[in-house]
This record gives structure tokens, sequence and C-alpha cells, in this order.
């Protein structure tokens, strides 16, 4: 194994206890409650509620546990984005006077309207939907949880997501194959908003399906070749990582996602390159052999499958995401620079609507979640967006170029990079299973904190790297 870079945090010096830690356990089995219960944005109300319940308790846990280290300036970077949206999304829950509220833009019709009903004008807060806000502050809490809980454990104890994640996503592929099996009535659709005919899985929306499997096969790649790195030998255990990495493939297919569809070949080969064999043999040609099979079975899939790759009822011109783009710029600027408030997408959305395309089919989401958080973040979420984009490319580029590369973090770049992407034409991070593997990309890819130790004699402190 190399030495790890002087800027990531080494390995613990101090002899570890044969006993399993207590973070060993909690970063891996709170990513499983996440991906288990967090597999709707807009279902699962209980499962939602149980797991944010939860997500505060880590949350604090993992804040408490900040006190002892000094964060590097890019982590801190990171950190203060979570907080200022954080932030913002609460200053749009302040109650104004109505001399400020009216004067934000789009104001207007809630104006005339109470003028027209002959009601005092009240006090009011930025947000158009409160209750919507609140709920989307609530539902940050999985994320934020997660990596935070990164953040404040050692590096080492976060290495078991390279398991984690694959393990429970191939258990949404096994229960999406069930699903096509047992047909659109089957009992393993776990929600009633759903994608009925299609291997959801564990998951409510097929496209948030395929994401999964996305993300999913960087992480084996890092195990392959974090095996192989500490001397592994044996071309079965090449195997049974190819076999996984080639499973989630052909879950993308089944899935019938066109972004999948897409995203599948770049995240196949940056996997590859994180995995590649250095020996000679016939290992060296499994990863772009697996690469091959699987891209050739996605065009088959594409070009003699089912006709229909998406709902039909998507198919509708006024449905389509360049109508619906279209209507969400056009009430972005409306109400830029201060937004409509976060949640508050399918009021506002409706406001917009031409009334001769109104269908039985509402709009729900923007399909593009950076159109919609500028709706409804204006300026600020704008601003936050961009920040935490180029956070993400100097920290892809910093890991991906090192010298001493590290195979998970290299996984969160691709993995991040396929939910960044996913979000320019669908909405994966609005589930917390989706959310939650992003935010632990993240807290991978930032610099570790440095564990500050208190000595006992001399009231003097020095800095220990974890």
């Amino acid at each position: 194994m190399k030495p790890r870079s002087s800027r990531r945090r080494a390995p613990r010096e101090k002899t570890e206890s044969p006993t399993i830690s207590f973070g060993l356990l909690l970063i891996p089995a709170f990513m499983a409650l996440c991906m288990l219960l967090g597999g709707s944005s807009s279902g699962g109300y209980l499962a939602n509620a149980a797991l944010q319940l939860i997500a505060a308790l880590v949350l604090g846990y993992s804040v408490a546990r900040f006190g002892s280290w000094t964060m590097p300036r890019a982590t801190k970077v990171l950190v203060a984005i979570t907080a200022c949206w954080i932030a913002w999304g609460i200053v749009q829950l302040v109650p104004l006077p109505p001399s400020i509220w009216t004067l934000a833009p789009g104001r207007e019709l809630l104006e005339q309207r109470l003028i027209a009903a002959g009601l005092s004008l009240p006090w009011l807060p930025l947000s158009l939907d409160p209750a919507a806000t609140v709920s989307h502050l609530a539902s940050l809490l999985p994320p934020v949880a997660m990596g935070a809980l990164i953040l404040s454990r050692p590096f080492s104890e976060a290495k078991w997501l390279s398991w984690t994640i694959p393990m429970l996503a191939l258990v949404s592929l096994l229960v999406g194959v069930g699903q096509l099996v047992a047909g659109q009535d089957s009992p393993l659709y776990f929600y009633q908003t759903t994608n009925q005919g299609l291997p959801v899985g564990l998951m409510a929306n097929a496209n948030h399906q395929a994401n999964l499997m996305l993300c999913a096969i960087p992480f084996v790649a890092s195990l392959a070749g974090s095996e192989r790195a500490a001397g592994a030998k044996g071309q079965g255990r090449d195997m049974l990582f190819a076999a996984m990495a080639a499973m989630f493939l052909i879950g993308v297919a089944i899935c019938q996602s066109y972004a999948g569809f897409v995203l599948a070949l770049p995240v196949t080969v940056a996997s590859w390159l994180i995995a590649r064999p250095r020996s000679l043999g016939p290992a060296r040609y499994i990863g772009p052999g697996v690469a091959l099979v699987t891209v050739a079975l996605l065009a088959a899939a594409i070009v003699v499958g089912p006709p229909t790759v998406s709902d039909p009822a998507l198919s509708q011109a006024q449905l389509s995401r360049p109508a619906m783009y279209a209507v969400t710029v056009k009430a972005m600027g409306t109400f830029f620079p201060v937004g409509s408030g976060f949640g508050s997408f399918v009021p506002t959305y409706k406001l917009f609507e031409n009334p001769a395309d109104l269908t039985n089919v509402f709009v729900n989401h923007s399909h593009c979640d950076y159109l919609e958080l500028a709706l409804e973040g204006g300026l600020v979420s704008i601003a936050l967006i961009a920040a935490l984009l180029l956070w993400w490319i100097s920290r892809a580029t910093s890991i991906w170029f090192s010298r001493s590369p590290d195979r998970l973090e290299r996984a969160a770049v691709v993995a991040t990079a396929a939910i960044l992407a996913h979000s320019l034409v669908d909405y994966p991070a609005r589930t917390a299973a989706i959310a939650a593997i992003l935010a632990a990309g993240l807290a991978l890819m930032a610099p570790k904190p440095i564990e500050v130790e208190q000595e006992s004699i001399t009231g003097g402190r020095h800095l220990k790297v974890e």
C-alpha cells in the first residue's frame, strides 16, 4: 500500500483493539439506513421521518466531536457552503412586515389577492410555501449527518463504505429483478407513487435506481484495486468484482433510463482507471472486456428494447423536459434574486403554466435540480451551487492526479460526478439514499481534519494526524 499524502489523514500509529469499534459500525450502519429508508423524495413519509430523527441524533454526535479536530481550509469551505445553505433556508422562514416582503420580486400577485379580499397585509416570510421549506430543511438532515459523521471519525472507518454501498445496491438490484418477475402488482414495490412495471428496487423512481447502480460501480472498483494493492492474488477475486460491476451496468439497462445510458460509459471507464491491474495476465483485460460487453448490452436495450423509456404521460409536449425548463426559467426570472422559497416549486410552477396545457398529470419537479434550486433559492442558491461545483472541481483534480492516489477517494469523485451530472436532467439527490451517497462522497473528497490532543500534565496541546 502506498503511503498517503501528507495532506490526508494517516493511519493510527497505536495498536488497534481487536474488537470492532463503535465508529466502525456507525458509518456503514447509518449509510445502510439511508439507503433502505430513503428511496423516495415524496413518498415514504414515516420512513423519511424516522430517518430524519435518527439523522438529527447522528448529527449532534458528530458536531460534538468537531471540538477536538482542526479542519483544513478546503474542509472548512465545504462546511461553510453547507451552513450557508441551511442558514438561507432558515432566513426564508422568518416573518417579515408588509413593508419588506412586498418589495421582494414576484409577490405582487399575493399582495393583490389580499387587497382584493379586503384583508390587511400580514407579516409573511419570503417563502411562498413555509411548510415545504421546513420539509426541505428536514430532508437535509440525513446527508448533512452522513457527511459530518465521516469527517468526525477516523478515515479508516469510512473505508467500509466500499462494501456497504455496493452491497445495498446489489440488494436493490435483486429487488428490482423480483419486481419485474412479479409484474406491476408486485408487493415488492415499497412506494405508492412509483414507476410500476420498472425495476425500481429500493427506490421509487427508475432513474434514481439507475443512478444508484452507477454510484456503486466505482466503489466496487476501489475494492478490486485495494485488494490487488494489498497483495491479494487470484483471478477468481477479480472475476467476482468484474461480475458485480457488470450486474450493476445491466441494472442500468433494465431501468430504461436515458441518463443512465449516457453516464454508463464514462462511469465504467473511470472505474476501470481506479481498479486497473498493473500486472500482466488475463486480469488486465477483464475491465475493458466488461466495458465492451456492457456497452453492447446497453446499445441492444436501446435498439430492440421496449419502445417506451419513460412514463407515457411524460410524452406529452407540455410535460417534456424542454417545456418544463422553459416554464421554470420564466418563473425564476419573476422571483429573482430572492427566489420563491425552498420546496415551493409545485405551487410556484402552477402560476406560470399555460391553462390550455393543463392535464391530470402535475409537474412535481423541473427535472433539472439546478434550475429548480435557482428558482427556489434565487441568487444565493446560485452562488452556493457555483461555489460547491468549483470546490468539487478543485478537489477532484487534486485527488485524481495525485502521485499517491487513494482508491476510495477516486471512487467518491466518480460517484459524486454521476450524481451531479444526472441532476442536470433529473433530481436524484432529492432522495435521502442518493443524497447520503453524495454527502459521503464529498466528505471523502475533503481533506481530513486533524485531531487536537490535550496534554494531561503540562496543560499544553499538540496536533495529531488521524
